[in-house]
C-alpha cells in the first residue's frame, strides 16, 4: 500500500467519467476541502487486512504531529505498477476509510474509479509531503524510522558566540539581539506551518527578480538577469567570508546511490520530494541541500 500524505492549505476536484464498470457511485459536482490532510492512496496486489491495519496506526501518528483530523482519502493508481484489482482494493479502500473515521477523524473521499481532475495548495513545512510504502507484516514504512527516532530526543539550545563560549538560552541577555531572540522563539516552538505567502515572493515576481517555473516541479525557480546577479553577489559574499575562517571549496556529485549504507538513514530523515534516477541496477537520488558528499570525501581521506 502506498500513501502519499499531502498536509494542504486545500484540494479541489470533480470527478469527471466513470473508468470501470464497478466505480463507486458519485455525482460531478465541483468538492472543495480546506485546510486538510490529502491521503493519495494506492492498493497493491500483496495488500491486505493487515496492511490496512498497519496503515492507519501509521496514518494516525502522522495525524497527530499534523495536528490535523480532518482528511480526504484520494484513490490515486499512479504510484504503483502493481495494482490490486479494483474489486479488492474498493473492499481495502472501504476498510481503510472506516478505520479513519472509527478514531474520530472528519473522513472525505473521492470516488474509485474515475477520471477526476483536482487542483491542490500544499503547506510549506517539512512533514507537509509525506511518502509511505506499507506492508502487511511491518507498521513500519519507507520514511518514518529516524522520524520517531527524533521524536523521542531531548534537545538542549545554547548560544554559541564568534569566540566559541557558550551559554544556556535560558541564561543568555537577549536584549541587544533582537534577531536572535526571533529565530530562538521560532527554533523552540518546532513549527514550519506556512499560513501564508511570505511577503518576498510578490516582491521578487513584481521586480523581476525571480519566479516559479511552471516547466519543472512545484518550488522550482527561474533566476531572471537582475535576480540571478544578486544571488552570484550574495554567493560570492558568503564564500569569501567562510573563506576567511579557513574553509576550502570542493565539488560533490549531483546523484548518490539510496542504499549506500552511509547514506539511507540519512535520507531517510528528509522523505518530502525526492527524485529518484535508476541506472547500473541502482537507484539513484538526486542531492538535496546537505553536506553527506563532503561527508563521504572527508571520511575517505583519513
Amino acid at each position: 500500500m502506498r500513501i502519499l500524505l499531502l498536509h494542504s492549505n486545500y484540494i479541489e476536484y470533480q470527478a469527471i467519467k466513470k473508468e470501470i464498470d464497478i466505480a463507486e457511485e458519485s455525482d460531478t459536482d465541483l468538492k472543495r476541502y480546506e485546510d486538510i490532510v490529502v491521503l493519495f492512496t494506492c492498493l497493491e496486489s500483496q495488500d491486505d487486512e493487515n496492511t490496512i491495519i498497519n496503515s492507519l496506526s501509521e496514518i494516525k501518528s502522522s495525524l497527530n504531529n499534523l495536528n490535523c483530523s480532518r482528511i480526504v482519502v484520494y484513490p490515486y493508481s499512479h504510484l504503483s505498477d502493481n495494482l490490486a484489482k479494483a474489486s479488492k482494493a474498493i473492499s481495502l479502500l472501504n476498510q481503510f476509510k472506516d478505520g479513519l473515521s472509527d478514531e474520530g477523524n472528519d473522513v472525505q473521499s473521492s470516488p474509485f474509479g474515475w477520471n477526476k481532475s483536482f487542483t491542490i495548495s500544499v503547506k510549506g513545512h517539512p512533514l507537509a509531503e509525506q511518502l509511505k510504502i506499507i506492508t502487511s507484516d511491518s507498521n513500519e514504512t519507507y520514511q518514518n524510522d529516524a522520524l520517531k527516532s527524533e521524536e523521542r530526543l531531548e534537545s538542549k539550545y545554547i548560544i554559541m558566540s564568534v569566540d566559541g563560549n557558550t551559554e544556556s538560552v535560558e541564561k543568555f541577555n537577549f536584549n541587544n539581539y533582537k534577531n536572535l531572540k526571533a529565530l530562538q522563539k521560532s527554533e523552540l516552538s518546532k513549527s514550519r506551518v506556512v499560513t501564508s505567502h511570505p511577503p518576498h515572493v510578490e516582491l521578487m515576481k513584481k521586480l523581476s527578480l525571480v519566479d516559479y517555473e511552471p516547466g519543472s516541479d512545484s518550488g522550482n525557480l527561474r533566476f531572471y538577469p537582475k535576480g540571478r546577479f544578486i544571488k552570484s553577489l550574495l554567493e560570492r559574499y558568503v564564500t569569501s567570508q567562510v573563506k576567511k575562517y579557513g574553509a576550502l571549496e570542493v565539488e560533490t556529485p549531483i546523484m548518490y546511490d539510496s542504499n549506500h549504507p552511509s547514506l539511507a538513514s540519512y535520507l531517510n530523515r528528509f522523505p518530502a520530494r525526492q527524485y529518484t534516477v535508476n541506472s547500473d541496477n541502482k537507484e539513484l537520488f538526486l542531492r538535496f541541500s546537505a553536506c553527506f558528499g563532503q561527508f563521504l570525501m572527508l571520511h575517505d581521506s583519513i
